[in-house]
């Protein structure tokens, strides 16, 4: 629930949060409060009675995600993910629902893990990424959705880092990171132990990937599922990602920073190259140039705009609002954006089936809402809003929506829009363990920090807290600086409160949600305005 404090500086005025933390090198705070907190949510109802979240409970929570309708608007499929813990490997399997509600069916078995799953386009069958059988890399795998055992369908030596099915359904587009030289030597002439790691690049580590080193690059092929062959469609000192066919399936949009510098800047352009040329980069279209970055462009489906995020004041880097843009496919230049006005940020574009809207997630205070844009009027529609976290979604062939949601006492289920926005949940993954647990309110509030500046802050209140008396706080501070708090499930802040601390996670300025101004105000100047807001929490 949320509540504004008085602040003189800016009468009456209200905020409209919500939103998805990446929460980075956090602070943790302990100082004394004293209730009243005005505006709290009502309790559970009654039911079991419920124990105390505990540590070991972060085992038990589930991650639900990336929901996909299948061809035909029938099923829904979706990830569970099981975390791992110090008596048992983590893994992610694959299920599907009935899009209209009713029990979920596994997919993919007990014992392996399987990511990154895609509809073929008949709606025959599920593919899905997976490291097991003989290879040792990441292959595209393969099941009849009426069930089966999962057939491998790609054995590329290295391995590949994603693929997305073509339109008609005959190819693969395939993302292969060139190998480690050492890895294709002969076994007898291998180091005996590993060689010591050769910096020769700007950028030469990164989350999720290690050290990159000389010019190992990630390419895009093309993988024939009738002769089983694979064509390699780009090359040179440059990664290609994002990978997207054409509807025609003649041509794929990608990303690539191909400065002379790549390392040295974030000039990412959407690029497009043909899908049967003869030889690499046939055909090769620049669609972007603006000086920024241009990323997770979206195909109309006529195949003639490119839907794509874009940063236009790159000189104040991460602080920029991110930009929804259309771009015409035949590299003309021509570029149109479309959230001009919106001072927020916006990603995963998607174009509806007739073409008319681009839907899209956006960030508004502590939310991420479900959003569209109508591409000839520029009106903005918010089919799903909160209080709520959209951590994905996926549209059907006649309209159907469904979205992943979070809330602050739901760490995040699949569900699917009605007409008018209502929710219906598809999956109730942890259902269950929710009712064992007794959760403490969550009270957003509005409060003016030393210069009136009004700031967002989540309250986690301990179980049962009574106004009042007197509890021991925590103030938990995001990393970023771009980043911020938001209307999802934050464990730890419930864990602390369940010891019996209330604890303030703000929103201080250079968060992400509430505008570049916000977000900017740090600028060259960290911990000063910054720590004025935490403080005044």
């Amino acid at each position: 629930m949320r509540h504004t404090f008085p602040n003189p500086a800016v009468p009456g005025r209200r905020s409209r949060s919500r939103l998805c933390p990446r929460v980075a090198a956090p602070l943790i705070v302990l100082a004394l409060v004293a209730g009243p907190l005005p505006g709290a949510v009502q309790e559970r109802p009654a039911g079991p009675p419920a124990r105390p979240l505990q540590i070991d409970d972060m085992f038990q929570i589930r991650r639900v995600g990336s929901p996909l309708i299948s061809p035909d608007g029938a099923w829904v499929a979706y990830t569970v993910g099981t975390p791992a813990s110090p008596s048992a490997a983590g893994e992610t399997r694959i299920w599907m629902v009935p899009a209209g509600g009713g029990d979920p069916i596994p997919m993919t078995a007990k014992g392996y893990s399987a990511g990154s799953p895609a509809w073929s386009p008949d709606g025959k069958y599920l593919s899905f990424v997976a490291t097991r059988g003989d290879s040792a890399h990441a292959q595209v795998w393969v099941l009849d959705r009426r069930m089966g055992e999962g057939q491998q369908l790609t054995q590329e030596r290295w391995g590949i880092s994603g693929y997305e099915w073509s339109p008609d359904g005959t190819r693969l587009l395939l993302s292969i990171p060139d190998p480690d030289p050492v890895d294709t030597l002969p076994a007898h002439l291998k180091p005996k132990s590993a060689p010591p790691w050769e910096v020769d690049r700007l950028q030469f580590k990164r989350d999720g990937a290690g050290y990159l080193t000389g010019n190992r690059r990630t390419h895009l092929y093309v993988f024939d599922l009738a002769t089983r062959e694979t064509r390699r469609l780009t090359s040179g000192d440059f990664d290609a990602s994002s990978p997207r066919w054409s509807p025609d399936g003649r041509r794929v949009a990608f990303v690539a920073d191909r400065t002379d510098n790549p390392d040295g800047n974030d000039n990412t352009d959407i690029w497009v190259v043909a899908a049967d040329g003869a030889g690499q980069n046939a055909g090769l279209l620049q669609v972007t140039t603006n000086p920024g970055s241009d990323s997770q462009p979206a195909w109309s489906p006529d195949g003639e705009w490119i839907a794509h995020v874009t940063v236009t004041q790159p000189e104040i880097i991460w602080y920029a609002v991110n930009k929804l843009a259309l771009a015409r496919a035949d590299g003309s230049g021509e570029v149109r954006i479309l959230t001009e006005a919106l001072d927020r940020n916006v990603s995963g574009p998607r174009f509806g089936a007739d073409g008319r809207h681009v839907y899209f997630r956006l960030e508004d205070s502590g939310e991420n809402h479900l959003a569209r844009v109508e591409v000839r009027s520029g009106r903005l529609d918010r089919p799903v809003v909160g209080p709520l976290t959209v951590g994905g979604f996926d549209l059907g062939p006649r309209g159907e929506i469904v979205v992943s949601v979070a809330r602050t006492d739901l760490p995040g289920e699949i569900f699917s829009v009605g007409v008018r926005g209502e929710l219906a949940p598809l999956t109730r993954v942890n259902e269950d363990f929710l009712e064992k647990v007794a959760l403490g309110r969550v009270v957003e509030a509005t409060y003016p920090s030393a210069d009136g500046t009004p700031i967002e802050a989540f309250f986690h209140l301990p179980p049962g807290f009574q106004e009042g008396l007197r509890y021991p706080a925590l103030l938990r501070i995001h990393g970023g600086p771009v980043s911020q708090y938001a209307h999802s499930f934050n464990f730890e802040a419930h864990l602390f409160a369940a010891n019996g601390y209330v604890v303030v996670t703000p929103n201080p300025r250079g968060s992400s949600g509430y505008g570049q101004a916000f977000s900017h105000a740090i600028w060259a100047d960290w911990g000063n305005k910054d720590y004025d807001d935490v403080m005044a929490g």
